[in-house]
């Protein structure tokens, strides 16, 4: 069902350029609502129990990539149920489960959740981690900050330490084995969620939205032991945003781009160049998620190993 989405003139303009022939195909898909899916806590409740709770209750629950992950349909309201207030499971799109499962931290790892708030990967990542290692979970805002506590508290993520802070304050250099930045963005991917995502869009926005990007994971890579691995993520398509922010952590050494597949989900390559600028090879290797191949919100996601400069 098509809605009432508002599309700004300037971002219509740039994505007929990017989109070229698929164009239309992008924005239809911009101006419907994303399909439900969660992610089971498996913290409280393996997901083959939850699943069979869930269905009795009337909800149709489709596996999707991962044993914790489920498509829902049958409900209006999954966080409103008391599952989702037990602390169960999580309401989350399924473009934006992937960096954490790409990341693949091993259960005893240090592990870094550089910009966390809400928590929504946090708990992916412990869940990953099975309860184990440490996950070292930054936000900078006061009130988001609030709700990470809170979301922490109610999923029981024990091996989670909550650091209210400035990650570009931190000091400790070379400290942990893998690393999750899914950054603030200019949430261009979110248009699927909320109709006015892109009332506040615009280019000026994305472009001081990168000068963050870069310093956080400039800032990220530095936290990380050499051979330590980072995964970079957006809910934009700006390659200002991406592909232009990936180059600038190899133009800085020390920097390394790996390949990773997963399946299940379409993902296209990073571009090569975008306005007359060329990017490194190796940043084909990155993952775009275009919401008309998934039926998804808009992602991008870059796997990084720090190297010795």
């Amino acid at each position: 069902m098509a809605r009432k989405t508002f599309i700004p003139p300037q971002f219509r303009e740039k994505y007929s350029k990017i989109m070229g022939e698929e164009a239309n195909v992008f924005f239809e898909v911009c101006r419907t609502k994303w399909p439900k899916s969660i992610w089971v806590n498996s913290l409280k409740i393996r997901p083959s129990v939850l699943k069979k709770s869930l269905e009795k209750k009337g909800w149709v629950l489709d596996d999707l990539f991962h044993e914790n992950a489920f498509a829902i349909s049958g409900v209006e309201r999954p966080g409103g149920s008391e599952e989702f207030a037990q602390g169960l499971f999580n309401a989350q799109e399924k473009s934006s489960m992937l960096p954490a499962l790409v990341l693949a931290p091993k259960k005893n790892d240090l592990v870094l959740d550089a910009t966390a708030a809400p928590g929504n990967k946090t708990l992916q990542l412990a869940c990953l981690m099975e309860g184990r290692g440490k996950i070292v979970a930054v936000e900078k805002n006061v009130e988001r900050f609030k709700s990470l506590r809170f979301n922490m508290k109610k999923f029981g993520a024990r091996n989670v330490i909550l650091k209210r802070m400035d990650l570009l304050d931190a000091k400790k250099n070379n400290l942990f084995d893998k690393a999750l930045l899914d950054a603030p963005c200019s949430s261009e991917g979110l248009v699927r969620k909320d109709f006015e995502a892109l009332k506040n869009w615009s280019q000026e926005l994305v472009e001081k939205k990168a000068a963050l990007q870069k310093k956080l994971l400039a800032k990220t890579i530095e936290l990380l032991k050499e051979g330590g691995e980072v995964v970079y993520s957006t809910c934009s398509l700006s390659p200002e945003e991406n592909e232009e922010v990936v180059q600038s952590a190899l133009d800085a050494g020390g920097a390394k781009i790996l390949g990773f597949e997963f399946a299940g989900m379409k993902l296209r390559q990073g571009f090569r160049g975008y306005n007359g600028k060329k990017f490194d090879g190796s940043i084909s290797k990155c993952a775009r998620i275009y919401p008309q191949d998934n039926d998804s919100q808009g992602f991008f996601i870059a796997k990084i190993r720090k190297t010795a400069t």
